[in-house]
């Protein structure tokens, strides 16, 4: 008897700590207009939204880890500390103006952004959930980005106006 109400009790405070989101349409619309408005800036196609990719980075995000889930199936971008989705896009590819074209490749710095811009990504999916007070968002991509010796045919310049 004793056990299951202490089951009971950390099942209930677990709830109350974790509150999970399934997206709205209109966060959908931001995260693919942000993505899709860099991606145009550097030649690479427009992101589609992928429901099962969305289940698994909201099934992710829902476990409150912020670290990278390891699904070698899917790019990962994680962010915690922001209030929106448009300022979490905004940051990944700010790190733009930290990217070396001339020494093309991965970096701890910029590869939220490379895998933003990665021509070779056609698909995303998103989560979010609120933990403790804490935002944690999550988006998911396939095919994944930066791979080793493919950054140069992936991750182009930005288009001049």
């Amino acid at each position: 008897m004793m056990f299951q109400q202490i089951c009971l009790l950390i099942v209930a405070v677990f709830m109350v700590v974790q509150s999970t989101y399934a997206l709205p349409q209109n966060d959908i619309n931001t995260i693919l207009q942000k993505h899709n408005q860099y991606r145009a800036k550097h030649g690479a196609p427009a992101l589609k939204w992928d429901k099962n990719i969305a289940q698994f980075a909201q099934r992710w995000s829902t476990g409150c880890a912020f670290q990278h889930s390891g699904n070698p199936s899917y790019g990962e971008n994680i962010a915690m500390g922001y209030d929106s989705w448009d300022k979490v896009v905004s940051a990944w590819y700010d790190e733009v103006d930290l990217y070396d074209y001339n020494n093309p490749g991965f970096a701890g710095s910029t590869g939220h952004f490379t895998q933003v811009v990665w021509v070779g990504t056609s698909k995303i999916g998103c989560g979010f959930t609120e933990c403790g007070g804490r935002k944690i968002y999550s988006c998911n991509y396939k095919k994944p980005g930066n791979y080793m010796g493919q950054f140069p045919e992936n991750v182009l310049p930005p288009k001049s106006n």
